[in-house]
């Protein structure tokens, strides 16, 4: 929670004053993630390889089986779901420990930096890769089952520039998790109608951010294949000497 201060403008009526300020507190902030791989350019190639090759034995593009009336009929293709479970494959093997240690810090970011990241412990509950192209997307949804997910930017081609009125080309887009049922139209509303954020892909670029969060993978259409790595992550509180997870001490 963020507390601070604001002064108002002076006037015929002023009520400023040092006990008298309007005082608003934050609640509740929605935080994401960012963080780039620094051995993107030398692991990249290796492990694009590697995941055609995991494709290529597939009959069907939604090899997870998960949800398929909310993914495109063509251009997308989906892993199953245990990718970095099951990898033997040493880039894509460091890769997954980057993000591991990505996700250790993000937690302990936002639990009040309170605990050692050394004592927390990430199990990947799910983890698989989406190869996209010719209007291939993924409908708006949230992650079941974990805290934090996240999106690993593999291979993008570049992203033109957004056309007035029409939605960015293959783009992940968030949805504001505030309910605004009841909402008038005025200005004292107005900071809650920007609601959508749509994050630019980076080739090398790690996006977190908490399940609960909706989403969507926009129609994508390009001149070489988008390739992302997604997983969902829970994260265990393990002291050294605790058998099981417990809460830290307050």
């Amino acid at each position: 929670m963020s507390i601070y201060t604001v002064s108002m403008p002076s006037g015929p009526a002023d009520h400023s004053g040092p006990s008298l300020e309007l005082t608003p507190r934050q609640v509740w902030p929605t935080t994401l993630f960012t963080r780039i791989y620094r051995d993107h350019a030398a692991d990249a190639a290796g492990i694009i390889a590697h995941l055609y090759e995991l494709k290529a034995r597939e009959k069907q593009n939604i090899a997870s089986g998960v949800a398929p009336a909310m993914k495109s009929r063509d251009g997308l293709f989906e892993s199953r779901l245990d990718l970095f479970e099951t990898t033997d494959h040493p880039g894509l093997k460091r890769l997954v420990a980057f993000i591991e240690s990505s996700v250790k810090r993000a937690v302990w970011h936002v639990n009040g930096r309170r605990v050692d990241p050394a004592h927390l412990r990430v199990e990947f509950t799910d983890s698989w890769f989406h190869i996209t192209n010719d209007g291939g997307f993924h409908d708006s949804h949230t992650h079941g089952g974990c805290s934090w997910c996240g999106i690993y930017y593999l291979q993008i081609s570049d992203v033109p520039a957004a056309h007035p009125g029409h939605a960015p080309n293959g783009v992940n887009r968030f949805y504001g998790p505030l309910n605004t049922g009841g909402m008038v139209d005025d200005y004292g509303c107005q900071y809650l109608k920007s609601n959508v954020l749509d994050v630019p892909p980076e080739e090398g670029l790690l996006l977190l951010f908490p399940s609960y969060l909706l989403h969507s993978g926009l129609a994508y259409r390009g001149g070489k294949d988008r390739v992302i790595l997604s997983f969902n992550s829970l994260t265990k509180y393990r002291p050294p000497g605790m058998p099981s997870a417990a809460p830290p001490p307050r």
